[in-house]
C-alpha cells in the first residue's frame, strides 16, 4: 500500500518529539530551555538527538528542517564527521551548492587530509558542473597518499562521463603504475580502447582482467572486439569457451548459434540447437528454430515433420505460418494454401497469411481465387488492411480490369481516409495506367497533407524535370526529398536529372554517380541519365559504357526503351570508328 510522504512525516514526528522530551535536559545547559548555542563541551547525547531529528526530516524531504537540525547537532559535537558530511548534502539539495563548497573548503583548511570530505567536495563540484575543480580534488587526494588509487578511478570515470577518453586513459595508465592488479582499471582501459577501435590493446586489457577474475559477462564484452572486426571464428571460440564452463547458459548458446549461422556453419548450429533443446525449459521454442534451420539447409521434409508434430502439441498461428512458408519453399503450394486458410483472422500473422496465400495462388495460376481471398478478407472491417486493397487492385490490373482497380482504391481510401501511403500507391497505380495528370494531382494533394513525404516530393519533382517545366520548383522538391531519404538512389537520380535539365552538368554528374553507388545496378534509367551527362561533358567513352550498362538492365519486353538505348550505343560506336 502506498503511503504519502506527508503521512509518514506525521507518523514519525510524534516519536521524535518523544525523544526531545527524553533528551532535552541533556541537550540544554541548566536553566535554559531555548538553544544549544551555549554548549561549550561535546555533548554526544545532544548531537545524536539532533542528528536523529535531521535524519527523519531528510527522509520526509523536509530539507530546511533537516539542515537546521544537523547544524544544531554539529554545535553539540563539532568534531562529528558523520554530521559534517550531511550539511553539504542538504545545501546541495536545496540548490545552495556554493554554500556547501564554502563549508567544505573551510573544513579542509583545518583538516586538509580528510579524504572523505574532499571526495564529498568533488561530488558537490560535479553537481555544480565545476568539473575541473572536482578533478583537482581527486588529484589532491592522490598526491597526499600516492598509494591510494580509488581517487584516480573516480577521476577517470569523471573524464569518461565528459567524453574525454584521452585524459581518462592517461589517468588509468598512471593508476596501473601504482597498482598493476587493479581489475576495474584494466576493464575501463579495455572499454576505452574498444571505443577508439584499438582492438589489440583492448584484447590485452580484457585478458589481464580475465586472468584476475574470469566471468561470462566480461568474456561476452570482450567478444565485441572481434564482432566489430567481423572475426566471427574468434567470437565462436569465445562462446564455446564459455559453454565449456557454463554449459547451461542459454543466452550464450543462442548467441553462438547466431554466429555459426553467420559463418554458414549450419550443421554446427543444428547440433548446438539440439543440445540447447535438452537444457532449456522451453523446448518447443527451440523446435521452431530447428525447423527454420532445416529450411535454410533446404531439408524441407525434416522441417515440415518438426512443425507438424509441434502443431499437434500447440496450435499456434506463428508455427502454422512458418509451416506454410516452408511448404511454399518446397513448392508444395496446395498444402501451403491449406495451412494458410487455417490461420484465424484474429491472429497477428493473419495479414501475412493472406498476402502469402495470394502469392501462392498466383504461382498456381488461380487469379480468380486470389481475388476471392482478398475480397473476403476486406469484407470485415476488423480484418482489412491497406496493403490488401493495394494487392487486390494490382490483381485487377493484371487481369485487365482497370476500372475495378480504380474502384478498389476508392474503397480503400473510404476505409482508410487518413492513410498517406494509400494515396501514394493510388498515384503510382494511375501512373502505370498512363494517367499522369491524375497521378500528379493525387501526389500534390498528398504533399499538402504530408509536406515531408519524400517519395511524393520526388515523383512530382521528377515529373516536372522530365517535362522541362517548373525546374526551380522541381529542384526544391527533390532537394527536400534527398534530405528526407539521403540513401535513396532513385531520388539521387532525380536530383541529377533536374541538374541536367538546368544545365548544371557537373552537379548532375556528381548526383548521378552517387545514385549509381546507392542503387547497386538496379535501374537502367540511372545509367541512361548518366550517359547523357557524360556525353554533355564530352566523355564519350564513359557515355558508351553507361548506355551499355543501361541496355543490359532493361527488361526484354521493354522493346521501345531497348531501341532508344541501342540507337545511342550505335551512334557513339559509329563516331568512335
Amino acid at each position: 500500500m502506498r503511503t504519502s510522504k506527508k503521512l509518514i512525516h506525521q507518523f514519525i514526528y510524534p516519536v521524535v518529539l518523544l525523544q526531545i522530551i527524553i533528551f532535552l535536559s541533556a541537550c540544554q545547559p541548566q536553566g535554559s530551555m531555548h538553544s544549544v548555542d551555549l554548549v561549550e563541551e561535546t555533548d554526544y547525547g545532544c548531537a545524536y538527538f539532533y542528528f536523529l531529528w535531521g535524519r527523519q526530516a531528510e527522509l520526509a524531504m523536509q530539507f530546511e528542517e533537516a539542515l537546521e537540525a544537523y547544524e544544531k547537532a554539529l554545535i553539540c559535537d563539532p568534531e562529528a564527521d558523520y554530521i559534517i558530511r550531511k550539511i553539504p548534502v542538504m545545501l546541495l539539495r536545496m540548490k545552495r551548492g556554493d554554500e556547501a563548497v564554502t563549508l567544505l573548503n573551510n573544513y579542509l583548511n583545518d583538516k586538509p587530509h580528510d579524504t572523505g570530505v574532499r571526495r564529498l567536495l568533488a561530488r558537490v563540484y560535479i553537481g555544480l558542473g565545476s568539473y575541473d575543480e572536482a578533478a583537482e580534488q581527486y588529484r589532491v587526494i592522490h598526491s597526499q597518499n600516492p598509494e591510494e588509487v580509488s581517487s584516480l578511478l573516480l577521476l577517470s570515470e569523471l573524464y569518461l562521463n565528459l567524453n574525454k577518453s584521452d585524459q581518462a586513459e592517461q589517468v588509468l595508465n598512471e593508476l596501473l603504475t601504482v597498482s598493476s592488479n587493479s581489475y576495474p582499471a584494466h576493464v575501463m582501459l579495455a572499454r576505452i580502447h574498444l571505443n577508439n577501435k584499438k582492438y589489440q590493446q583492448a584484447v590485452d586489457e580484457y585478458q589481464k582482467a580475465l586472468d584476475m577474475s574470469w566471468s561470462v559477462d566480461l568474456l561476452m564484452e570482450m567478444s565485441e572486439v572481434y564482432i566489430q572486426q567481423k572475426e566471427f571464428d574468434k567470437v565462436i571460440g569465445i562462446y564455446s569457451e564459455i559453454l565449456k564452463q557454463d554449459g547451461d547458459n542459454e543466452r550464450v548458446s543462442l548467441a553462438l548459434i547466431n554466429f555459426l549461422l553467420l559463418q554458414n556453419k549450419e550443421k554446427e548450429a543444428l547440433a548446438e540447437l539440439n543440445r540447447l533443446k535438452t537444457l532449456t525449459g522451453e523446448p518447443d521454442r527451440v523446435d521452431l528454430s530447428i525447423a527454420r534451420l532445416y529450411a535454410r539447409l533446404e531439408k524441407y521434409n525434416q522441417a515440415v515433420e518438426i512443425l507438424q508434430k509441434y502443431l499437434e502439441r500447440k496450435n499456434t498461428a506463428d508455427a502454422r505460418y512458418l509451416l506454410a512458408v516452408i511448404l511454399t519453399q518446397a513448392e508444395k503450394y496446395d498444402q501451403a494454401v491449406y495451412e494458410l486458410q487455417r490461420i484465424d483472422s484474429t491472429a497477428e500473422e493473419f495479414e501475412s497469411a493472406v498476402i502469402l496465400q495470394v502469392r501462392v495462388l498466383r504461382f498456381l495460376d488461380r487469379p480468380e481465387q486470389a481475388v476471392e481471398v482478398l475480397e473476403k478478407a476486406i469484407e470485415n472491417e476488423q480484418d482489412r488492411r491497406p496493403d490488401m486493397f493495394v494487392m487486390l487492385a494490382a490483381l485487377y490490373q493484371l487481369q485487365g480490369k482497370t476500372d475495378l482497380g480504380r474502384t478498389t482504391f476508392d474503397r480503400a481510401l473510404s476505409a482508410f481516409p487518413d492513410n498517406d501511403e494509400l494515396l501514394y500507391d493510388y498515384g503510382l497505380f494511375l501512373d502505370t495506367l498512363g494517367s499522369q495528370e491524375e497521378a500528379m494531382s493525387l501526389m500534390q494533394e498528398l504533399i499538402k497533407r504530408q509536406p515531408e513525404h519524400g517519395e511524393a516530393l520526388n515523383y512530382v519533382g521528377y515529373s516536372w524535370a522530365d517535362k522541362s517545366i517548373h525546374l526551380d520548383k522541381a529542384l526544391e522538391y527533390i532537394q527536400r526529398a534527398v534530405k528526407l531519404k539521403p540513401d535513396n538512389g532513385y531520388i539521387r537520380d532525380s536530383l541529377g536529372w533536374v541538374f541536367y535539365k538546368l544545365g548544371r552538368i557537373e552537379e548532375a554528374r556528381q548526383a548521378l554517380e552517387e545514385a549509381v553507388r546507392l542503387s547497386k545496378d538496379e535501374d537502367y534509367a540511372i545509367y541512361d541519365h548518366l550517359g547523357d551527362v557524360y556525353l554533355e561533358l564530352g566523355r564519350k567513352e564513359d557515355a558508351l559504357d553507361a548506355y551499355e550498362k543501361a541496355y543490359a538492365l532493361v527488361e526484354e519486353n521493354n522493346k521501345e526503351r531497348k531501341k532508344v538505348l541501342l540507337d545511342k550505343i550505335k551512334l557513339l560506336e559509329n563516331q568512335k570508328e
